[in-house]
């Protein structure tokens, strides 16, 4: 009897010994292995160029050369000349305009897609998405015909009797730019609201309206706050665009238009002082990042 218990044992040991020989392959190997090819584009094509850009902001230029003699100078600069400071706010101030007034309407029109156009909400997406397709500076110079002296507004409001003159400040101006970015942007926003708004269940907004509250009440206490991470990230994606752009301040902005964009590309390509205009490049960043960090504080206090 027990020569009989002992033999059917010999085959599982040996089983167990071959399965504690092999190697185990750990949890995260799936996940690092479908991860490291996107990991290492970010490497090389992103992480690598920023910051080989970051040293450059300490470097200086003899010559028109290169001379990597490590130096605050290029930061000291760009805080302490008020022609730097006065662009930096420029830029914050119609970067922050054009990404609030971009998320108000695209949050009225995903708001509208999602819960009083469903019939047509597939259209009106494959619309949106056809416009993030579209030619940028074909808007841009379609815009400028639009708030020229002879556009259509201008024209307008002549035969309208309610002006007597274009209204130049339409174009080359803050107005200007802050128009052609809401344009462009507004796709750019709509897309992550309507994924947010899709998380917001009818029943939510319905429990809220048998309570007693009112439909802004709703919206407030409860829509909002369910979307609003996807309110922020299309606010956080508009803004950082709207604040790097320097194509439409260079065609529609003028002097009262201008952005830190403009003068950075300047300052790389006619200047050739590659370290000043990295180191705008970067203090711009950090004021974004930094305004979105206080919103994003405000926003969690606020909506709480």
């Amino acid at each position: 009897m027990a020569a009989e218990r002992l033999g059917p044992a010999l085959p599982v040991q040996e089983s167990a010994e071959v399965t504690v020989g092999r190697p185990a392959t750990p949890a995260w190997a799936p996940t690092a292995a479908q991860l490291a090819p996107a990991l290492l584009f970010l490497l090389v094509f992103l992480v690598g160029p920023v910051a080989v850009f970051f040293a450059y902001s300490f470097w200086t230029v003899k010559a028109y050369d290169l001379v990597p003699a490590w130096t605050l100078e290029n930061y000291q600069k760009a805080l302490t000349e008020p022609i730097y400071l006065q662009l930096f706010a420029q830029t914050l101030v119609t970067a922050g305009l054009a990404a609030i007034v971009t998320v108000v309407i695209a949050y009225a029109f995903a708001h509208a897609i999602r819960f009083h156009l469903r019939r047509y909400q597939e259209a009106l997406l494959l619309l949106v998405i056809v416009a993030l397709f579209s030619g940028y500076l074909v808007r841009i110079y379609a815009w400028r015909t639009i708030l020229g002296d002879e556009g259509i507004i201008n024209q307008a409001l002549i035969s309208l009797g309610l002006i007597r003159e274009p209204l130049s400040f339409l174009l080359f101006s803050r107005i200007a730019t802050t128009i052609v970015l809401v344009n462009f942007l507004i796709p750019l926003a709509i897309l992550p609201i309507y994924a947010a708004l899709q998380n917001v269940r009818d029943e939510e907004i319905e429990v809220a309206r048998d309570l007693g509250a009112t439909p802004f009440g709703a919206f407030w206490r409860v829509t909002l706050p369910l979307a609003w991470t996807g309110v922020f990230a299309a606010l956080g994606l508009t803004f950082i665009i709207a604040a790097g752009d320097y194509v439409t301040p260079q065609l529609v902005g003028g002097t009262s238009g201008s952005m830190i964009g403009r003068t950075i590309a300047s300052t790389f390509g006619t200047a050739f002082n590659w370290p000043l205009g990295a180191a705008l490049s970067f203090l711009t960043l950090v004021f974004v990042l930094v305004l979105l960090g206080l919103v994003k504080v405000g926003s969690e206090r606020v909506l709480r």
